[in-house]
């Protein structure tokens, strides 16, 4: 047999530069945003079953549908767009990529820190905050795009359309890193040049917005095009957020009714409610293995956790 000759491809990420962008969020002026470097995978810590390619901007899980837990090298700054490419999607698994942030640094990560799942093993411990995108949104190809706002607020959006509330509580006092689980039927991302706006570009709001003070009771928040129940916020009763609607489906019902799922495993009905903050989120079984987590607290609201109670319906 001869000699294999092997090419390194150069690296297509483009250069940071500045671009005009479209209006993310409605009619408005045309605004600017920076272009980054695309942040690179971490080279050691991820799961068992992650490759990555030369550049660390690619990552395949091989073998089986999980351990593909992965992080960026760098903090994510807020207002920063984490943009993933979907490259390769297998149908026959289950559930589709988690993404999210977490605050402790992947540096610092032993490989015994890393479970096989980002959803539940990571989220039911302080620091981390991760969710499933809908398996209807995970196509070939697909470009998804996620970010953190000053109120500890996530939200997405899948090829440039409509940003969409993903998640709440998220602590933003420190540096954050990029959380990306290749999970399911997901078997190849890659990490997209990001970008860095302004809290005006970044509100999702019907209307554009260039008010210094990002309020909660400012955001009108857009409906949800594609939403599932798997990606579904659960919001205190007293919140002003409200859940993203499906159009043509009735509105998701509010937390602890019956049929909700499982903030956690997204699996089993929510039928525990948390003491003391009140919040009905999750399933017994989940209520019971975050409660004996080490500084266990609430995934809505992040309060500590001081017991789990089983509620039993008529």
């Amino acid at each position: 047999m001869g000699n294999t000759v092997h090419r390194t491809l150069p690296d297509p990420s483009p250069p940071a530069r500045m671009l005009a962008t479209r209006p993310c969020c409605g009619p408005g002026p045309e605004r600017r945003a920076v272009l980054g470097e695309a942040p690179r995978f971490h080279a050691q810590a991820k799961g068992k079953n992650v490759r990555l390619d030369g550049h660390s901007r690619r990552a395949t899980r091989r073998n089986s549908f999980c351990n593909g837990v992965t992080f960026t090298q760098r903090p994510i700054r807020l207002y920063e767009q984490v943009r993933l490419r979907l490259v390769a999607v297998r149908p026959g698994w289950s559930g589709a990529l988690r993404f999210g942030f977490t605050a402790h640094d992947p540096s610092l990560m032993s490989v015994q820190d890393i479970p096989k799942y980002a959803c539940p093993d990571l989220v039911t411990r302080p620091g981390y905050w991760a969710k499933a995108l809908p398996e209807n949104l995970a196509l070939r190809d697909t470009v998804l795009a996620y970010w953190a706002d000053r109120h500890g607020r996530v939200f997405y959006s899948v090829n440039d359309g409509e940003p969409v509330l993903f998640h709440c509580g998220v602590a933003v006092g420190g540096p954050l890193w990029a959380l990306i689980d290749v999970y399911g039927i997901t078997d190849e991302v890659q990490l997209l040049g990001t970008l860095q706006s302004s809290p005006a570009t970044m509100t999702p709001s019907g209307s554009f917005s260039g008010s210094q003070d990002d309020s909660d009771s400012d955001v009108t928040f857009s409906v949800n095009q594609s939403s599932s129940s798997e990606s579904s916020l659960v919001t205190a009763p007293s919140s002003p957020l409200s859940p993203p609607v499906s159009p043509g489906l009735s509105p998701p019902e509010p937390a602890g009714s019956r049929n909700s799922e499982c903030t956690v495993c997204f699996d089993g009905e929510v039928d525990t409610v948390i003491y003391t903050c009140g919040h009905m989120c999750l399933c017994h079984g989940c209520g019971l293995r975050l409660k004996r987590q080490p500084r266990a607290c609430c995934p809505i609201c992040r309060r500590p956790i001081k017991d789990v109670i089983k509620i039993y319906r008529p």
